[in-house]
């Protein structure tokens, strides 16, 4: 016999790329939990709360705020609502725009601009009495502002001293200096359209797709412009699918390309950082372009606009770290209101981090809203954490699991951790009692002698929160007896 005590107290490595290895302080999984604040502790998430009442009836694909010039915050959808959240809280549908497929907006110099199929329209000034002129600017004969997909994008970026707009494979420029606007200010190969733009440095980056689904064409483009040249500078292909959404996070380019949901962080060359979790080969998803934004100093991914996957959990996954100490990983870090994860309609359809709060505009199935989530709101009700498998190096000879435990700080009144494991890849977690015990800094679970034996272990643990305080969890251990006198090969 051969005790061994395997200890985990650190949690800054994030989700695994693998089942069983990864990084140090890395997790198979983790739902709602925050692993940022300290590396050495987790506890739960601030819960999302739904804002938008019963006002919003589609997906709004695009959220900018106001700011400098009003207070307001604006959410452009689907249906061509442009929706409206005064500093009171207080929602309101400002116009139902007719011919839009809600394919762009921004903010500029007192206005709002919207792109609809075949003009671009503003609301403004925001400042003083604002009104809507849908027909503001106009597509030349035979162009539109709109693509050729079923998503209907025709993005739009505050950039040097104007307005840029993409549509198919044109970018329109309006010069806020000479009130000029030019459809065609570039023009890129045929075939392509402009589904994301982002700044990054004197840079404006256009990120490109062919076809009408994400995962229809593996052929990709970054194009980067400088704002004064008649051609773009420079072009970086993207080997792995269209590009689906680009945000600038720490002066650097974060690119969501094709179906596959992975993340490319830079470009020369692209470093490939993280995929989507539970994502198998033959399924897709797909991050709309609105759905990337930063918050709290993280990047926050709205996953997913769309997908025919339904074991991939959806949400808001957060990219980052708390320090410069620690490595940057992938967190699942928020449900929708609604605290559904999973299914084929449910989507994500933008995000906004606006100061101290976020913005996550949603469909779940037939219903439709805006979640907000601040640092100070209560905890979600539960957090979980999955560690990864362990087989102590010895997959072909059975093991002897004997006790499980958590060490956190003493409970709160009405505060728990429930403790679980599952050996051999059962389909499910044998869980014990939750402990709820005012004080106790403690919880176990003895693993009985009719499921100790095991070739591969994984546990569970629970976190249950008690209105607003969360329970704090600082070590998972494991109790085993290595059966190392036994002859097992």
């Amino acid at each position: 016999m051969a005790i061994k005590y395997l200890s985990s107290k650190y949690f800054f490595g994030g989700i695994a790329s693998s089942e069983k290895i990864g990084i140090r302080g890395s997790f198979a999984f983790a739902k709602r939990l925050n692993i940022f604040d300290e590396a050495t502790k987790i506890s739960i998430m601030p819960k999302t709360a739904k804002v938008s009442g019963e006002t919003v009836t589609d997906l709004i694909k695009w959220i900018v705020p106001g700011s400098p010039y009003d207070t307001n915050i604006y959410f452009y959808s689907e249906g061509g609502k442009i929706y409206q959240e005064d500093t009171d809280g207080v929602w309101s549908t400002l116009q139902t725009t007719d011919d839009s497929h809600g394919q762009g907006m921004e903010v500029l110099d007192d206005y709002l601009y919207y792109v609809r199929d075949s003009d671009i329209g503003k609301y403004g000034p925001l400042s003083n009495s604002p009104s809507f002129d849908d027909t503001w600017g106009t597509a030349t004969s035979g162009d539109t502002f709109n693509d050729t997909s079923g998503t209907k994008y025709a993005p739009v970026k505050a950039f040097a001293e104007g307005l840029a707009i993409g549509h198919g494979n044109y970018l329109a420029y309006y010069n806020d200096d000479t009130g000029v606007l030019v459809n065609d200010k570039l023009v890129f190969p045929a075939g392509f359209q402009i589904r994301c733009l982002e700044v990054i440095n004197e840079f404006l980056a256009i990120g490109v797709w062919k076809g009408t689904a994400i995962n229809e064409n593996s052929e990709g483009y970054l194009f980067f412009w400088d704002g004064y040249s008649d051609n773009y500078n420079f072009s970086v292909p993207i080997n792995e699918g269209g590009c689906a959404a680009l945000l600038t996070n720490k002066n650097r380019l974060l690119t969501s390309v094709g179906g596959s949901g992975a993340l490319l962080l830079n470009y020369s060359p692209f470093q490939r950082i993280d995929t989507v979790p539970n994502l198998t080969l033959d399924k897709y998803v797909e991050i709309l372009p609105g759905a990337m934004t930063n918050w709290r100093g993280m990047a926050q991914i709205g996953l997913a606009g769309n997908t025919d996957s339904t074991d991939v959990i959806q949400g808001v996954y957060t990219y980052g770290h708390s320090s410069e100490e620690f490595p940057e990983v992938l967190n699942y870090s928020f449900t929708i209101s609604t605290d559904t994860e999973t299914g084929t309609t449910l989507k994500i359809g933008a995000l906004k981090g606006i100061g101290n709060s976020m913005y996550i505009a949603w469909r779940d199935g037939s219903s439709y809203g805006v979640d907000k989530v601040t640092n100070d709101n209560e905890p979600y009700a539960t957090g979980v954490l999955e560690g990864l498998i362990f087989d102590n190096e010895q997959l072909y000879k059975d093991k002897l699991a004997m006790k499980l435990k958590a060490t956190q700080l003493p409970l709160a009144a009405d505060e728990s951790v429930q403790l679980g494991y599952k050996t051999n890849r059962a389909s499910s977690y044998t869980t014990g009692d939750a402990n709820a015990t005012d004080d106790s800094a403690e919880t176990a679970i003895s693993i009985p002698a009719s499921a100790a034996r095991f070739r591969e272990f994984q546990y569970e643990v629970i976190l249950a929160a008690a209105g607003s305080t969360s329970p704090t969890v600082t070590s998972i251990a494991l109790k085993i007896d290595d059966l190392s006198s036994e002859e097992s090969f």
